[in-house]
């Protein structure tokens, strides 16, 4: 676990690592969870690593009045809180953080205190040297705390909620924390980095026919920028003007195009429909299908060929 929490006392917070099966609340899916429970409180946290992020969801059921002192991993890190307050003290300057707000930071070391019988839940994504350098960031220095923009709020419950195979988890964890410091820069009265031109639009295109041509590819953002000849922000800026989603849901959407094209002009089988579009597996497909149009994709090629009859 790279956080550690300290009592006044300089007593450090032991945890005890919790069976995810048997965990009962709200997971990070993929994650590891560690728990202390003692007469101060229960601390719960729940970690997802990756060599060039981290993603953290912690819980705080907090029974006395107390100032904890909390020692992170260095770098760069995005703290937003979902429920309750938290009152930071952070490199000398205090910080109150609202449920729908969050702030940007780079101090490792910072104190919080809670009050008698308060409970908090926040979210947390690190980052690494190298993935802001994929990125293009070279200098993101701290900020107050702000009201989450609503993308930013969606894509954090969306992260909670995943409901994706490891293969693509993964994938989309990657895509999403760089997505989380996108809606940051373009958040309130920062402008967006870069505008686009009819070059940069011709080259989300071409970005797009890539993705039409590798379902079976989950490109990073990086990536994908690079074999379309753009840079990440216009390829994020245009994916949301161009097509009104983001890169990861017009994987899905090219995915789902591609299945309900096969399954109404062909007879393969639902197995080969699920490789044809990109799919790990049959049962991966079907559940995907069944969550974005209520139905099975065996339901969807009999109600379109019920239609077809019909029509002749």
């Amino acid at each position: 676990m790279i956080v550690q929490f300290f009592l006044p006392s300089g007593s450090k917070f032991i945890f005890d690592k919790v069976d995810v099966k048997k965990y009962k609340g709200l997971l990070l899916p993929g994650s590891t969870v560690q728990e202390n429970n003692s007469e101060t409180g229960v601390l719960t946290v729940q970690e997802f690593t990756n060599p060039l992020f981290l993603i953290s969801h912690r819980i705080f059921t907090i029974f006395t009045k107390i100032k904890l002192s909390i020692s992170e991993r260095p770098g760069l890190r995005l703290e937003a809180l979902l429920t309750g307050e938290i009152n930071f003290s952070v490199n000398g300057e205090k910080i109150k953080l609202k449920a729908g707000q969050y702030h940007i930071t780079e101090f490792p070391l910072l104190a919080a205190l809670f009050k008698n019988d308060t409970s908090c839940s926040i979210f947390i994504t690190h980052y690494s040297a190298e993935l802001l350098e994929q990125i293009g960031i070279n200098v993101l220095t701290s900020s107050q705390p702000k009201e989450m923009p609503e993308g930013m709020a969606n894509l954090i419950h969306g992260l909670l909620h995943n409901p994706y195979e490891e293969k693509l988890r993964d994938f989309y964890y990657e895509n999403s924390v760089r997505e989380l410091l996108f809606f940051h820069l373009t958040n309130g009265k920062e402008p967006i980095p870069e505008k686009l031109e009819d070059k940069d639009i011709a080259m989300i295109y071409q970005a797009d026919a890539i993705i039409a041509s590798n379902l079976h590819e989950h490109f990073t953002i990086g990536k994908l920028s690079r074999l379309a000849g753009t840079n990440e922000f216009k390829l994020k800026k245009g994916f949301r003007q161009l097509f009104g989603m983001g890169v990861f849901h017009r994987l899905l959407f090219r995915r789902m195009e591609q299945a309900k094209m096969l399954l109404e002009t062909t007879n393969k089988s639902i197995g080969e429909i699920a490789d044809l579009a990109g799919y790990d597996t049959a049962a991966g497909f079907i559940h995907a299908f069944r969550r974005e149009f209520d139905m099975t994709p065996r339901e969807w090629r009999q109600q379109t060929q019920s239609s077809d009859k019909e029509e002749a």
